[in-house]
C-alpha cells in the first residue's frame, strides 16, 4: 500500500506542480492562491492512517518483539521519505513542489497526533485544516496569516520550521498517548 501512495503522491505532485487555484475569502479580507498539489499533499497522510488501523491488536499484544516501535518507525519513516522525495523532485521542477513537501510533513504530523484520539478519523484534521486555510484568507494579498502554513510560499521558514514541529508533535503523540493494546 505504501508504495503505491508513494507513487500517487509524487505523479500527484508532478501533473498539479504548475495549476494555482484561487479561493474566495469567507473570513478574511483578501482570497487564497495556492497550488494544487497543496491537495495531493493529503495523500500520505490518509495511507499512514490507514496502515495504522491495518494492525491486529491481539497478536500484537503477544508478540514478542516490539511492533509498535517498528509501527513508528514506519510512518514515521515513509513521512520523512515522502517529504524528500517531493523535495527532490524541487530540483527537477518548480520550486513549488517544496511547498507540497512542507505541506505532506504537517499533514503527516497532525493525522499521527488525532490517530490516538479520533482513530480511522485521523486524516479528517489536516482536510479541514486545508479547509480553512483556504477559506479564512489573507492578511493582504499573497499573504496569508502565519498560522495558516499551507499556502505559504516554499522560502518561508516559520511554515518549515511549524510544519516541522508539528510533525514531531505528531511521532511524539503517537508513542506516548497510544495505550500498549492499541499498538
Amino acid at each position: 500500500m505504501l508504495p503505491f501512495t508513494m507513487l500517487a503522491f509524487l505523479a500527484g505532485i508532478g501533473a498539479t506542480g504548475g495549476v494555482i487555484l484561487a479561493f474566495p475569502s469567507l473570513l478574511g479580507h483578501y482570497g487564497t492562491m495556492t497550488e494544487l498539489s497543496n491537495f495531493v499533499a493529503l495523500i500520505p497522510s490518509i495511507a499512514l492512517v490507514a496502515c495504522l488501523e491495518r494492525r491486529m491488536p491481539a497478536v500484537e499484544r503477544s508478540a514478542v518483539r516490539r511492533l509498535d516501535t517498528r509501527d513508528v518507525l514506519l510512518v514515521s519513516g515513509f513521512a520523512l521519505l515522502a517529504t524528500a522525495a517531493a523535495a527532490a523532485m524541487s530540483l527537477l521542477e518548480s520550486p513549488t513542489t517544496l511547498v507540497a513537501a512542507r505541506n505532506n510533513l504537517l499533514f503527516c504530523g497532525l493525522s499521527l497526533g488525532a490517530w490516538p484520539l479520533l482513530g480511522h478519523r485521523a486524516p479528517l484534521l489536516p482536510v479541514f485544516w486545508t479547509i480553512q486555510a483556504m477559506f479564512v484568507g489573507g492578511r493582504s494579498r499573497n499573504d496569508p496569516y502565519p498560522w495558516v502554513m499551507v499556502t505559504e510560499a516554499a522560502h518561508v521558514t516559520h511554515a518549515t520550521a511549524g510544519s516541522l514541529i508539528v510533525f514531531l508533535a505528531g511521532v511524539l503523540s503517537l508513542v506516548c498517548c497510544t495505550p500498549r493494546t492499541a499498538r
